[in-house]
């Protein structure tokens, strides 16, 4: 409990001053000791986004999930990408030419040039997908690859597969980020703290269960996973046939039954290129 739940008045220098511990046992090597002060930092600062990022990568060390997703643009030269949530459009600046970029998010910030084409849509995904961008953009061609990073609750999250998976085709890769959160509070779906993956994980968890003819694997990249989906069927109308169900059945799943499980039940894989490469080569989606 921190000293803001307690009441107790709060000393701002002490999570500064774990902070700066839990750092110098990192450089020392000394993961046990790193991780208690990054405990200590977040008892004194529950929202300390730096102890919470700390926390994540050390659970799931190596490549962040932005070198993931240049990585994928630079395996697939996708011919149209689109990304939901692109906040201040970090993510998009990876898109090279002539990729076509299409990015959603009702309250965009982006701060930086895309190098590619990119054409943004200043309203939800749900307003997005209830009308016919898509279908002039891409003509007859598929989606090459999505980025699913919008509105961190389930019903969303599933909401936007559903839509995406319409404009994919037999090599489109789908991605999910924030799919293995770091504990109870953080992957609330009311947000509780600044670091937030909300319960998209259940998204992840549905889909397996009613989609079986997908491949779903999670690389367990820092800081809170990335989760990629191929097998896409545009034509598939079973979570559409569905969906109260689904969402019914696997909203009120609680984090516990997740926690400790989340290598088998999100089909955590290694943060390593070569298992990701050879499970894209077996699935079709690189030659």
């Amino acid at each position: 409990m921190s000293a803001r739940d307690t009441g107790e008045p709060r000393d701002n220098r002490r999570p500064g001053f774990h902070l700066a511990r839990a750092k110098a046992f990192l450089i020392l090597g000394d993961k046990d000791k790193a991780q208690a002060e990054f405990h200590a930092a977040l008892a004194h600062d529950a929202d300390m986004v730096e102890a919470h990022v700390g926390l994540a990568e050390l659970r799931l060390p190596g490549e962040g999930y932005q070198s993931w997703l240049q990585r994928f643009h630079e395996l697939l030269k996708p011919e149209f990408y689109l990304e939901i949530g692109v906040a201040e459009g970090h993510t998009l600046t990876l898109a090279q030419p002539p990729t076509r970029v299409i990015g959603i998010d009702p309250n965009p910030k982006i701060t930086s040039p895309m190098p590619a084409e990119t054409h943004i849509f200043r309203e939800t995904s749900d307003e997005f997908f209830s009308k016919s961008h898509l279908t002039s953009l891409l003509g007859q061609r598929p989606l090459s690859l999505a980025f699913i990073d919008g509105a961190h609750v389930f019903a969303q999250s599933l909401r936007d597969f559903m839509n995406v998976e319409r404009f994919c085709g037999e090599r489109s890769l789908v991605l999910f980020h924030d799919t293995i959160p770091l504990d109870e509070i953080t992957q609330r779906p009311d947000r509780q703290r600044k670091f937030y993956t909300g319960d998209v994980w259940k998204t992840i968890l549905c889909l397996k269960h009613y989609r079986p003819d997908l491949d779903i694997f999670t690389i367990a990249t820092p800081s809170s996973g990335l989760t990629v989906l191929t097998g896409l069927n545009p034509d598939s109308c079973i979570l559409a046939a569905c969906y109260e169900e689904a969402v019914d059945r696997f909203i009120e799943l609680p984090y516990i039954e997740l926690q400790g499980r989340e290598h088998e039940m999100l089909n955590v894989v290694p943060n390593e290129r070569d298992t990701v490469a050879e499970r894209l080569k077996r699935r079709g989606v690189l030659q």
